[in-house]
Parts: structure tokens; C-alpha cells; sequence
């Protein structure tokens, strides 16, 4: 083995086991960790099995089905790998769109643990606050439902954290009936249209979720710029993964 390709090797099965701890590190399981782990799982294999993995490939490239097999799969590979690139690419820029001045600001729901925020949460609540703050004429819509094992919803759990933060009430609005993202907007878009708001949106979320975010709002027939807040960094890989998932199937599904 050349020393060389025992260095990359080697370097990519660290990489691997060190992106499959990141993606432990969150405790929470879900499709975006299980994924996420089980992808660098397999390539620290290859990694490890790489003379044996390109001996087998060799013998069953030498029948003709199964070469044009492989191709096929190599192909999907790296169709994969590009769609990574791109979507990754859209979702740094959306996360980058600049909102319009005073625009109607949504913030987007997550978990709230009891009647408080989850970490994520008051991290997209900060990050209203310092928008309302600066855009004094702006009005808000808050939206999110109750889920499991929240005594309120979540839109009333950013109410009242905004509230107590100095936000004049007056200026915000509790959407309490959506579920996910689509329902969000859905309901928004109904509140927008009953109180005769700006229908120039700025949508408050995680940066990751900016891209999915403005995809359902122009979808809506809105326009959205993006008030991205911090999502902490030991859930970001997993979260992120996930998001990639559900942007994919929103893609198709559009």
C-alpha cells in the first residue's frame, strides 16, 4: 500500500468518525442523524475495505450487466454528490437574502419544552427581537401550534418571551393552529390578509431552514427575505441533514 493513499485513507476515517459523533452529539434521533451518521459510516468503510471493495468491483465489471450496473450507480453517486453541492449552495444564499425594510415579520415556530423555549427557539425569538427593535414599524406574525408535551403553543411561548423583552404587544400577532412549515405560511398568509399587512415577508428561522422556508412563501405567491437565527452548533449537523431531506422532497413534490 502506498503511503500516500494510507494517509487519505486514514484521513477519512477520521473525518468520518468525527462527523458521526457531531451527529450524536445532539441526542436526538431522527432521519437527519440516522442518515447523516449511517452516510459516513459506510464511506469510513470504503475507506478501510478500499484494496478489497476495487478487487470486487474489478471482477464484477468484467460481466457486461452488472458494468453497466455500477456505471449506472456511479452515476447516481455522483448525481447525489451535486444535488449536495446545490442545495447547499441555495440554502447559504437564501439564508443571506437581505429582508426589506419594515417588512411584516414571520418567526417561524419550534420546540417549546413546558411553557419554555427550547434552545432553538430562544434563539429565533432573539433574533425577532433585535428585528422589531430595528425596524420600529415592522409588525409580526408568530406562528406555531401546540405539540406533544407543550402546556402552550408555540407561538404563545414567543408572544410572551417577546412581550417581556419590551415588544409592544400590539405589534404581534399568534397564529396557535400550524404543524409545519407549509401550515405556517398557509395560516399567515391568512392573518396577513385579515389585518391587511405588508405582504413583503421577512421570515425568522434557522439559517438551514431559510431556503425551504422561501420556497413555501413564494410557492404562496409572497416574497420573503431572511432574519436567520444562531442554531447552536452540536445540533446543526443533524438538523441540517435532515432540512436537506425535506427540501428534496419538496422539490419533487413541487
Amino acid at each position: 500500500m502506498k503511503r500516500g493513499s494510507l494517509v487519505i485513507r486514514t484521513a477519512v476515517v477520521i473525518i468520518s468518525v468525527l462527523m458521526m459523533m457531531w451527529y450524536a452529539w445532539s441526542r436526538i434521533i431522527n432521519i437527519g442523524s440516522l442518515f447523516g451518521a449511517a452516510f459516513f459510516f459506510v464511506i469510513a468503510l470504503c475507506a478501510v475495505f478500499f484494496d478489497k471493495i476495487k478487487v470486487f468491483l474489478g471482477k464484477i465489471r468484467k460481466k457486461r450487466a452488472l458494468k453497466v450496473l455500477t456505471n449506472i450507480l456511479m452515476c447516481c453517486g455522483i448525481a447525489a454528490v451535486l444535488h449536495i453541492i446545490v442545495i447547499s449552495c441555495l440554502m447559504i444564499s437564501y439564508a443571506n437574502r437581505q429582508p426589506e425594510k419594515d417588512a411584516t415579520l414571520v418567526v417561524l415556530g419550534c420546540q417549546v419544552n413546558g411553557d419554555r423555549p427550547s434552545l432553538m427557539l430562544k434563539k429565533r425569538i432573539e433574533a425577532a427581537q433585535r428585528y422589531l427593535e430595528e425596524n420600529p414599524e415592522a409588525l409580526c406574525v408568530l406562528s406555531g401550534g401546540k405539540g406533544k408535551g407543550e402546556y402552550i403553543s408555540e407561538a404563545q411561548c414567543m408572544y410572551d418571551q417577546l412581550v417581556k423583552g419590551g415588544i409592544d404587544s400590539g405589534r404581534l400577532f399568534i397564529e396557535d393552529k400550524s404543524t409545519n412549515t407549509a401550515e405556517n405560511i398557509a395560516y399567515t398568509y391568512k392573518i396577513i390578509e385579515e389585518k391587511g399587512l405588508n405582504k413583503e415577508l421577512a421570515v425568522v428561522t434557522d439559517g438551514f431552514h431559510e431556503f425551504r422556508a422561501a420556497m413555501i412563501v413564494e410557492k404562496a405567491g409572497l416574497h420573503c427575505g431572511a432574519v436567520p437565527s444562531e442554531t447552536p452548533f452540536y445540533l446543526s449537523a443533524n438538523f441540517t441533514t435532515r432540512e436537506m431531506i425535506a427540501i428534496t422532497a419538496e422539490l419533487f413534490a413541487f
